[in-house]
């Protein structure tokens, strides 16, 4: 919001909001504004093992331990991943602070490519069908990406984004963490009960990306027939593929609802929604064959 409210500073501290307040220029209402100035923090541990070629097997294995910590990453809701696009304080960009839509605490990955033996001979019947199998695979495992608790209304009165939905904060429940408030499944993947509904005219207590969503593991497969073609030379041959995608048909949940009350009133039941999965971030297993002519 490039003309946000001024609220009033509480001898607390805090920030208050009656809903009449002012706007930093009260000739205009709202404006968007989209500025290039953010702030962020990026830190990380990488482990890299790699095997070279030898005995038909070669392999590497990446492994990164990370933290990203940003106070905006977005300029549109196509670009939002775990938070609103709008920050709930436009003059404090601070208050957003927190770890990035795309953190990604633990990463591994690990590909192989390994060629079977081939004990017969080039010109033999058996040589023919059983020599020129390899097959390779490529293992993804990684922790969720980050997501934000969030309420309907604008509980703050705020009018961030001329009083746009979902960009306000709920309070966060003494005592209540990522580690005890996320259940895992779909139905509800996490506690909707660590919050609360946030006193009018302030801000909610929840930071910004507080809570991880399910991570991911992945296992692509490939299953390759070389069979040698003389006419086409010393290096002709035609290739056989089986791939297999997501080989082992593992569901990987995205981000469930992040949504947790309506927030119009000072008591309420969390929302029905709060906390469904609803998608996922890989697909089904997927099957293809291809034939190649080298």
């Amino acid at each position: 919001d490039g003309n946000p409210t001024i609220p009033q500073i509480l001898p607390d501290g805090r920030q208050f909001w009656t809903g009449q307040e002012s706007r930093v220029n009260p000739n205009w209402a709202n404006l968007l504004y989209f500025p290039a100035s953010a702030n962020s923090w990026y830190n990380s541990l990488q482990f890299v093992v790699n095997k070279r070629l030898s005995k038909g097997l070669q392999f590497q294995s990446a492994y990164t331990w990370s933290k990203l910590i940003d106070e905006r990453g977005a300029q549109s809701s196509d670009d939002a991943g775990g938070s609103h696009q709008f920050p709930v304080d436009p003059l404090h960009r601070e208050v957003d602070r927190g770890l990035s839509d795309y953190n990604v605490a633990h990463t591994w990955r690990f590909n192989a490519i390994y060629r079977l033996p081939e004990p017969f001979g080039l010109g033999s019947v058996l040589g023919k069908v059983l020599n020129g199998w390899w097959m390779s695979g490529i293992l993804t495992a990684q922790t969720g990406l980050p997501f934000t608790p969030g309420v309907t209304s604008n509980r703050s009165r705020s009018k961030a984004n001329g009083g746009g939905s979902n960009i306000d904060r709920p309070d966060l429940k003494v005592g209540r963490s990522n580690d005890n408030i996320i259940l895992g499944g779909s139905n509800r993947y996490f506690d909707p009960l660590a919050f609360s509904v946030p006193a009018a005219g302030f801000l909610g207590t929840a930071g910004r990306n507080i809570l991880i969503a399910p991570g991911v593991a992945n296992l692509d497969y490939s299953l390759v027939k070389d069979t040698a073609l003389g006419f086409l030379g010393e290096g002709g041959k035609l290739e056989f593929r089986a791939e297999f995608f997501n080989i082992l048909n593992r569901v990987n949940f995205s981000r469930p609802n992040g949504i947790v009350y309506a927030a119009r009133a000072d008591v309420e039941a969390p929302l029905v929604t709060a906390g469904q999965i609803t998608g996922t971030d890989t697909t089904s297993r997927q099957i293809q064959f291809a034939l190649k002519v080298l």
